[in-house]
């Protein structure tokens, strides 16, 4: 009998048990009921490949049987999410918020270790446990070396932190770390930063939490281009690096002199401009510009 109810598509899904299972062909399927939060047609064919990988069954059988459960509905080719599955969705993203913050506390932990390497491993583990493989807040996939560049900012020697006491330095440090090592930048409620980072970091512009995100930023920024600057010196296939960057009201004219323009490899401006005037510091960073064949060979 349940043979023929799996294949007429009659058995009935116990939502919390999905919501809740460590078994990632299980959770997927809440996941991909949270793709029609927003009504919309069905993934492209390349898209619902991918979400083959882990769904149990193909994926517009696990549509059709998320439509018949009552918690999909559909108009025409548009799907959405309707008031019978919203609990276990629900339920399922309270559970993928807690794991979200126990590993970046995990992560934190481990970065003022200065251990980069467990930190990276503990990223990965937790996108790993995506269903795509591929947390929707995080950067990129990281590089082999996206540790080590990490590990760089914790122990920074340069302008950036000059003037800082050390208690505001190490904590403006790891704090760029964390973001650095997730690809992610946030913005610290000012009761998550202490009181003496606030006031040493504060200006007449920002307040000490918008201070601090930016000198964040720029410390990842800056390890950055700088690698990307080391890879192209070392290359044969770019000769030359644009500035990139963004051109609003906060752009300050010595980086606007400098954005969309290209130079030598070996001539390229010092990145971040020391005589940067904007409030948020120099957003300015090193694209390479790739050589065609024909470039190469001449």
């Amino acid at each position: 009998m349940s043979f023929l109810k799996n294949l007429f598509g009659r058995s009935k899904l116990d939502g919390d048990v999905l919501a809740r299972s460590s078994n990632p062909a299980d959770y997927a399927q809440i996941d991909l009921l949270g793709q029609f939060e927003t009504p919309r047609k069905l993934h492209e064919d390349r898209e619902q490949r991918q979400w083959e990988r882990v769904l149990p069954r193909p994926y517009v059988e696990v549509i059709d049987s998320l439509t018949r459960q009552g918690w999909l509905a559909f108009s025409g080719n548009i799907y959405r999410l309707v008031d019978g599955g919203k609990p276990y969705l629900a339920a399922y993203r309270a559970r993928q918020e807690a794991d979200k913050q126990q590993a970046i506390a995990a992560v934190h932990k481990t970065l003022a270790q200065k251990d980069s390497s467990e930190a990276l491993a503990i990223r990965r583990a937790y996108e790993d446990r995506q269903p795509l493989g591929k947390a929707d807040w995080t950067g990129p996939d990281p590089q082999m070396s996206h540790s080590s560049l990490t590990r760089r900012i914790l122990f920074l020697d340069h302008w950036l932190v000059e003037g800082l006491s050390k208690e505001t330095s190490d904590w403006l440090k790891l704090y760029a770390a964390d973001q650095h090592l997730w690809g992610a930048h946030w913005r610290l409620p000012a009761n998550e930063i202490p009181p003496a980072v606030l006031a040493e970091l504060a200006t007449d512009k920002l307040n000490g939490a918008e201070a601090a995100y930016w000198r964040a930023y720029s410390l990842g920024l800056y390890v950055d281009n700088q690698e990307t600057w080391q890879r192209c010196k070392g290359g044969d296939h770019v000769r030359r690096i644009e500035i990139g960057g963004p051109n609003d009201e906060e752009t300050c004219m010595p980086c606007k002199v400098h954005i969309g323009q290209q130079y030598l490899v070996t001539r390229v401006p010092d990145l971040p401009h020391k005589n940067c005037k904007s409030p948020f510091g120099c957003r300015c960073e090193y694209l390479p510009v790739l050589e065609s064949y024909t470039d190469i060979a001449e």
